[in-house]
């Protein structure tokens, strides 16, 4: 179910449940979190919106990804808030669960990410030191802190505050997948241990939640913050990797 945290007269911030696409993709009619806004918004739906069948959608949160997500009640607030987002003015956090230990505390993961040629819904992360064509990849920031240590099974595990630094596609996925460290449960980037553990703990979603955003507000130049708890599925699982022996 989704759940308002913030609104005002043209934004709202929601929790955005696993499971629940933010807009229809090509040949996808699912229910939407676009839907969603025209239920409660009925008024939106007749607005002069950019693209009508992404209405509201500033930012975008990957379908079993839980978390914040702040939607635009009319145009005027969409236009406005994607400056903020593209100017990097927007603070965005996640809680992740990857697999292994950290060599560092905190670190930065960067480099050049695109789509695989193999796996068109895949992306693909590649080191800044190889040379590519302009406009197939685009440079990205992850940066990171560990949380806590956990161990289940002979496995390590991380939970990390992970901070997007750039906004691409599965950017937070893809890095961790590239050191080697893929986020618990993720059933597209993973590798053959952490889809056993993943299964083991019965997690068939990413560990994945972002849980705070923060950025003032460009119709009236507040500071709103908002912050999420982790949903019951991923409270389950870190519980049994406290009792675990």
């Amino acid at each position: 179910m989704v759940q308002k945290l913030f609104e005002d007269k043209n934004l709202v911030i929601v929790e955005k449940p696993a499971g629940l696409v933010v807009h229809p993709g090509a040949g996808e009619h699912p229910k939407t979190l676009v839907d969603w806004l025209f239920e409660n918004y009925p008024e939106a739906k007749n607005l002069n919106w950019p693209e009508p069948e992404r209405a509201g959608i500033i930012h975008r949160l990957d379908k079993d990804t839980s978390g914040l997500i702040v939607l635009a009640k009319n145009p005027e607030a969409f236009q406005k808030m994607q400056e903020l987002f593209q100017s990097k003015a927007v603070l965005k956090k996640y809680l992740g669960l990857v697999f292994g230990k950290l060599e560092k505390e905190e670190g930065e993961i960067s480099g050049f990410i695109g789509r695989d040629p193999h796996a068109r819904r895949q992306q693909i992360s590649k080191s800044i030191h190889f040379d590519f064509q302009p406009g197939k990849v685009r440079e990205s920031k992850t940066y990171y802190k560990t949380l806590h240590q956990y161990q289940y099974k002979n496995y390590d595990f991380t939970l990390v505050e992970a901070t997007l630094g750039t906004g691409r596609m599965h950017q937070i996925r893809v890095h961790f997948k590239s050191t080697g460290h893929p986020v618990i449960g993720d059933q597209t980037y993973n590798i053959k241990h952490s889809r056993l553990v993943s299964k083991s703990l019965g997690l068939s979603r990413q560990f994945l939640h972002a849980y705070r955003i923060s950025f003032k507000n460009p119709f009236d130049n507040k500071q709103v913050e908002v912050k999420s708890e982790l949903p019951e599925d991923l409270k389950i699982i870190l519980e049994k990797l406290n009792n675990a022996k």
